[in-house]
């Protein structure tokens, strides 16, 4: 605790009050706390350390996040915080900065409860004084009133806006009138800000922010059950859609689609210093076909998006990709074309026209310093470059 704050007993005993109310916590989903104490003036508490980033900092990277992702890490923090509900103890500053992402498991886990109280004992606050970050606080917290743990789930339900849309329900150029907002206005349907988000999980998070804590959902646990339900909808609508209209890639435009996709990753990486391993294109994604009416050669589009999902390129990624590449006049993705001049540079630095070769390199690197190389070297002359192997294998 920074040494000009802990000047005073009142606040020195509630930072430990309360680290120590936190400790008690033991979840899956929650960063644990180990030790507080108070020595030489000095009061501090030890937690577990979390290799990995904030959903903030994924946020700041990469933008609003697919529908499954983002439930994953909803979800996770909806168990966790009906685990601390049921113990009496509110977060009361729920936010993306306080919820981590584990880079080897990929799950969740709130962090932070410095400003946590329990619910069953009077806290050390004084009435009147509002803790916690005003974006994402309800208009019970807002106003100063008292909280329950449906408090904190307005705030993971602006999380869950936040984080499919990449806008607050409510923002203003002053704190003050942000509040305000919380306490006196409804929040924007989340479809009318982000229409791609699947209809019943917009739903969702709009019920979590309802002015009336009556009318939100009475506690995590149905919270995540919700979102469940509302995922797994989205998931039936969209395999109904697919079945409907598919398109279809031939082996040079799921390869161009795939380098771009891999490259922004990269990109993301690179800002990040993530570990994210990308294998290369496979025969995976060709695997279904119908003889009536599909290409002899060619990749259903969902299969790549589903095999670039499962080899470590985000969805995000894969679909800006498909934005990007440009289309012919039928509506298909246009095959990449080489220039004269490129054909003449490739020529001159590979000493031939043969445009077919295999290079097998052992590269001495971190995985994930090998695809933040690739991501951009694949953009590069020589053109056409296609990886064999996986990355995260000895050879490339």
């Amino acid at each position: 605790m920074s040494s000009e704050i802990a000047k005073t007993a009142d606040t020195r005993e509630r930072f430990l009050r309360e680290a120590r109310t936190a400790a008690h916590l033991s979840h899956p989903n929650i960063v644990p706390i180990y030790h507080a104490d108070e020595v030489d003036g000095h009061a501090f508490f030890a937690m577990a350390y979390v290799d990995g980033e904030s959903l903030a900092q994924r946020l700041s990277a990469r933008g609003p996040l697919p529908a499954a992702e983002a439930v994953m890490y909803l979800r996770e923090v909806a168990w966790a915080l009906a685990y601390a509900h049921a113990r009496g103890v509110i977060h009361r500053d729920v936010k993306p900065e306080n919820i981590m992402i584990e880079r080897g498991s990929g799950r969740a886990l709130v962090t932070d409860f410095g400003i946590a109280r329990d619910g069953r004992e009077l806290g050390l606050t004084a009435t009147g004084n509002v803790l916690g970050t005003v974006h994402y606080m309800s208009p019970e917290q807002a106003a100063g009133d008292y909280l329950d743990g449906r408090s904190d789930l307005y705030a993971l339900g602006v999380v869950g806006y936040y984080v499919l849309s990449g806008v607050f329900p409510f923002d203003a150029d002053s704190a003050s009138a942000i509040l305000v907002a919380h306490v006196t206005r409804d929040a924007p349907p989340l479809s009318s800000v982000a229409p791609s988000v699947p209809g019943a999980l917009a739903a969702v998070i709009d019920r979590s922010l309802a002015k009336d804590p009556a009318d939100r959902y009475p506690a995590g646990e149905e919270f995540a059950e919700a979102l469940e339900e509302a995922l797994a909808v989205a998931k039936s609508d969209a395999a109904s859609t697919d079945s409907k209209s598919d398109k279809f890639l031939s082996e040079a435009q799921a390869a161009l689609l795939w380098r771009r996709a891999a490259q922004l990753q990269a990109d993301a990486l690179q800002r990040l210093d993530a570990t994210r391993m990308t294998p290369s294109l496979t025969s995976s994604a060709s695997s279904e076909r119908n003889a009536a009416d599909v290409p002899i050669e060619g990749y259903r589009l969902k299969h790549v998006q589903a095999a670039a999902i499962e080899a470590g390129i985000s969805e995000q990624f894969v679909s800006l990709a498909l934005a990007e590449i440009p289309s012919n006049k039928s509506g298909e993705i246009a095959t990449p074309q080489t220039a004269p001049w490129q054909e003449r540079r490739a020529t001159r630095i590979l000493g031939t026209r043969e445009r077919s070769c295999a290079v097998t390199q052992i590269v001495a690197a971190p995985p994930h310093r090998v695809l933040q190389a690739l991501g951009l070297v694949l953009q590069q002359s020589p053109w056409e470059l296609t990886l064999k192997e996986p990355v995260g294998r000895t050879s490339a």
